[in-house]
């Protein structure tokens, strides 16, 4: 059917431009207010921390009492590990079926024992405070 040839596609191209760069600049006083909100932040945390720590103790509290459980934990263990039958050892002449579990509650209570008399020495012990100094990008760096 008639019609003309297809002609090439043609391909408009814009004259380049030169880029636009754009600055920001952002004033020391900008990062001076964020470090003053960061140590009232800080501040803050420190208080709600020190509540804390007057309601539940601190981790080294906290942690004694941890090893004060394990210890009776233990204990309890190696008081319920029974210790023989004279039944049983007449019937089937086996003495000391339960020693090996005997030696292990007691091994087990022993350090348990341990780990108590090491968390007590840290009771006295808080953490190191939250708060800091103002930080260094928020200081000037022009003398």
């Amino acid at each position: 059917m008639g019609g003309s040839p297809p002609s090439a596609p043609t391909t408009v191209m814009p004259a380049p431009t030169a880029p636009t760069l754009y600055q920001s600049v952002v004033p020391l006083e900008s990062y001076k207010q964020a470090a003053e909100q960061l140590g009232r932040i800080q501040k803050s945390t420190d208080v709600v921390q020190g509540q804390r720590y007057l309601e539940v103790g601190t981790p080294a509290e906290v942690g004694a009492r941890q090893a004060g459980r394990r210890a009776l934990e233990a204990a309890a263990y190696l008081s319920a590990v029974p210790t023989g039958d004279q039944y049983m050892a007449q019937t089937t002449g086996r003495t000391g079926q339960f020693a090996p579990l005997q030696k292990a509650a007691q091994e087990n209570l022993t350090e348990a024992q341990k780990e108590y008399a090491a968390a007590l020495k840290k009771i006295g012990e808080k953490p190191p405070s939250t708060v800091t100094e103002t930080p260094s990008w928020a200081q000037s760096t022009v003398t």
